[in-house]
């Protein structure tokens, strides 16, 4: 079939899929004689009749453009969309035997907010599905309320995902943005980051188009947000966050939101937004168990085309035991050294090889980066730990930094002390026993308005500074 052929028929196809997303009512008021498609070179072109048209076709429908453009003629071309003649704009309509069954994704321009089809696919990269995530007691109940999600949508009005990161919280917010479109096309969904909330946000602050902001977050019946601890200390962008959960739990929609800490951890968001996270589904997935990772690392090794003897997964899953991330990078690592070297992968390369990576990216835990984590944590600042204060809010952030630079940076008692307020060795001593002894007798300590065990929070601070 010669070229232009086939260009026309991907043409139709792609004409004919968008009005099956967004029903025949909207293709027709927007595209049906509106609207030409064609391919010019490296792009696909959408012309339409008016800069009126084109703001329009830009802010709501580019992101569905753009993946159906990577869906009918890969991720080649990219989309170009412009005003064009009259005379160029008159194409053959598409048969009207498709059903108006469906709402259109909200999908806006970059400059209001985007949809996970511009923030993934429009940069080449698909979403991860659900059926690719590793399912086992670390993980079960953060799966079963995401798949709660696609099978009673709106059912729990909040949902938290919590885990250090590399634990999966973006691939499952991804899977379920992408099980949602596939099984309930009717449902307007967003998927989007705090970051890129926050950002939107303060471009519509700056520009006096808050209006216009909220009006973006109307229509949505499912608003799923990845990373919510960047908003914390960020009273303005909060604010507005908690005015669109209202909105939504009003209109029987819902939220889910991932995070690297439990809510009360969340020091420095206001107390109605974390009621809100907690009067929902809060679900914490721990660190890949040992036959998770083992099925990890064979799932992977499969999607790279490698493979490894059962010494080397044995061998990976032994030595990278924290997070999801690590795990994928060590096969990376091997997939790419087993085709350099036309070669399967046994227990002696995987030791060489991965010896080398370890070696390379070994992390030096420095006194400031556990300085930072507990400042976070504990709502405090630097001066706080190095200061004078007997206040408890002051003195016991200050021990368990302490505590936790000898145990994590590794350097000696004086300098610890000379770090956190000109202290003498002794009085770091002093503290790193004073901690052993509390966690050795299951002591509780106060934070964010509740008891926490001594251990679960430590626990929680190292974890974040190894990760830092």
């Amino acid at each position: 079939m010669p070229p232009a052929n086939r260009d026309e028929q991907s043409l139709h196809a792609l004409r004919k899929a968008l009005e099956q997303r967004i029903g025949a009512r909207r293709y027709k008021q927007w595209f049906g004689t509106a609207a030409r498609f064609a391919i010019e070179g490296d792009a696909l072109l959408v012309e339409v009749g008016s800069p009126y048209l084109l703001n329009w076709i830009e802010r709501h429908y580019s992101g569905l453009l753009k993946e159906l453009c990577v869906e009918q003629f890969g991720p080649a071309l990219r989309l170009t969309c412009r005003v064009g003649t009259a005379q160029q704009l008159v194409l053959s309509p598409i048969p009207e035997d498709v059903a108006d069954k469906t709402v259109t994704p909200v999908s806006v321009s970059r400059k209001t907010a985007p949809t996970a089809t511009e923030s993934t696919r429009g940069r080449g990269r698909c979403l991860a599905k659900l059926s690719d995530f590793v399912v086992g007691p670390c993980n079960e109940l953060a799966v079963a309320a995401t798949r709660q999600v696609v099978d009673q949508p709106g059912d729990v009005s909040c949902i938290y995902l919590q885990s250090n990161v590399g634990n999966g919280k973006t691939h499952l917010l991804e899977g379920l943005q992408r099980e949602l479109r596939r099984t309930h096309m009717g449902l307007q969904t967003l998927l989007m980051s705090a970051d890129q909330f926050t950002s939107y946000f303060m471009q519509a602050m700056s520009t006096r188009s808050t209006p216009s902001f909220r009006a973006r977050f109307q229509g949505i019946d499912i608003l799923l947000l990845d990373d919510i601890d960047f908003l914390d200390n960020k009273r303005g962008t909060q604010e507005e966050l908690l005015q669109v959960m209202k909105r939504l739990e009003e209109q029987g929609g819902q939220v889910v939101v991932t995070s690297n800490r439990h809510p009360r951890l969340l020091t420095r968001t206001s107390e109605e937004l974390i009621s809100r996270f907690q009067a929902g589904l809060v679900c914490r997935i721990e660190g890949p168990s040992e036959d998770v990772r083992r099925e990890i690392v064979q799932r992977h090794a499969q999607r790279q085309r490698v493979t490894l003897s059962a010494g080397a997964v044995q061998f990976i899953v032994s030595r990278f035991t924290r997070n999801v991330r690590e795990l994928e990078g060590a096969v990376n690592v091997l997939a790419v050294w087993s085709r350099m070297n036309n070669r399967k992968v046994g227990t002696s390369a995987a030791r060489e090889v991965l010896g080398r990576l370890e070696r390379d990216c070994l992390k030096i835990i420095r006194l400031t980066d556990v300085e930072q984590v507990v400042c976070d944590v504990f709502g405090v600042s630097e001066n706080d730990l190095r200061g004078t204060s007997r206040k408890q809010a002051s003195t016991q952030p200050r021990m368990l930094a302490m505590y936790l630079a000898r145990r994590l940076a590794n350097v000696p008692y004086s300098e610890i002390g000379e770090h956190f307020g000109k202290r003498n060795h002794s009085t770091v001593m002093s503290a790193e026993r004073k901690v052993a002894a509390q966690l050795a007798s299951g002591t509780q300590v106060r934070l964010g308005g509740e008891t926490w065990p001594l251990s679960d929070l430590m626990q929680t601070l190292e974890d974040r500074i190894r990760a830092s």
